[in-house]
């Protein structure tokens, strides 16, 4: 298993890629060196929370949710990743709307398949 640092450090690469920011633009939005965000992703260097804080906000996600630290080797854990990322963003209402629409297909896939 990966030290924590080095899980902490991918979960940020990944997410600082997915919204699309390079580590120059990373380190700029939280004024440090490139160097020190690259240092982060591939944990080397263990960032204060206060920097940890400042990431967070810049590559959109909460300071929690770089905790949630999921297998991401499996493809439950990637899933699930990708689903907490999504409705973190909705509204409680389109929350509510996702739960109950993925119930009834979930339901109906369930009634469907031969047991």
């Amino acid at each position: 298993m990966k030290t924590l640092e080095k899980r902490l450090g991918h979960r940020i690469a990944r997410q600082r890629r997915a919204v699309g920011l390079t580590q120059a633009q990373l380190a700029e939005k939280v004024n440090v060196q490139p160097e020190t965000i690259c240092r982060i992703e591939t944990g080397s260097r263990t960032a204060s929370l206060r920097l940890m804080a400042q990431i967070s906000d810049a590559i959109e996600f909460e300071l929690h949710e770089l905790f949630r630290l999921q297998d991401l080797d499996s493809p439950k854990g990637i899933a699930i990743e990708k689903l907490l990322w999504f409705v973190s963003r909705l509204s409680p209402a389109e929350i509510e709307l996702v739960l109950d629409v993925g119930s009834a297909v979930i339901g109906q896939v369930r009634r469907v398949q031969p047991a």
